[in-house]
């Protein structure tokens, strides 16, 4: 996949639109989920996503020469997100993203799933999206969040504990039956 990548990105420094659109393609969704992550509100997760797009498109080449260019595009996201929560809380309150609950059980575990993820600082939360959904080794992770390793196994441990914690109480606590 980097080698397909890294042709999109020398392409893209000679302004070819297409291979950007397949860049975008390609990347996109997982650009605005990991923002999403650390931003937890979509517009500006959206926001974000687009002007790391731009980046991209202006700094294809050095992009390209990095060794690993989907990592280096999301230091670039991870960068702007929290440059974004900084001047957004500068202006007004973030907003709270949450999902509303509905009569449906599949609403009912994503709301749970919400909950249980919200619970976690954003380090964490972070360093568990990278894991879990973007597939990175914890190496990888370290070099994102430009952190020891050793810090990205402890937030990595603590978010797990806090989840199985955090389950662990709402199965035994509550009959699901009963929220719905």
């Amino acid at each position: 996949m980097n080698k397909d990548i890294r042709t999109f990105l020398v392409d893209i420094s000679q302004n070819d639109m297409h291979a950007f659109g397949m860049l975008y393609d390609l990347l996109a969704r997982r650009v605005l989920n990991y923002v999403y992550v650390i931003t937890k509100n979509k517009q500006m997760s959206e926001d974000i996503t687009h002007d790391v797009f731009l980046q991209v498109y202006q700094k294809a080449i050095k992009i390209e020469k990095a060794p690993d260019p989907v990592a280096y595009i999301m230091v670039i996201a991870r960068n702007y997100s929290f440059n974004a929560i900084k001047r957004e809380s500068r202006l007004t309150a973030l907003e709270d993203c949450s999902i509303t609950n509905t009569a449906s059980a599949s609403q009912y575990d994503k709301l749970l799933f919400e909950e249980a993820f919200n619970i976690l600082p954003a380090n964490q939360r972070e360093t568990i999206y990278l894991h879990l959904i973007c597939g990175y080794r914890h190496k990888d992770i370290a070099t994102i969040q430009n952190v020891p390793l050793v810090t990205v196994k402890w937030r990595y441990r603590q978010a797990v504990s806090k989840l199985k914690e955090y389950f662990t109480q709402n199965e035994m606590g509550v009959n699901c039956n009963e929220r719905i």
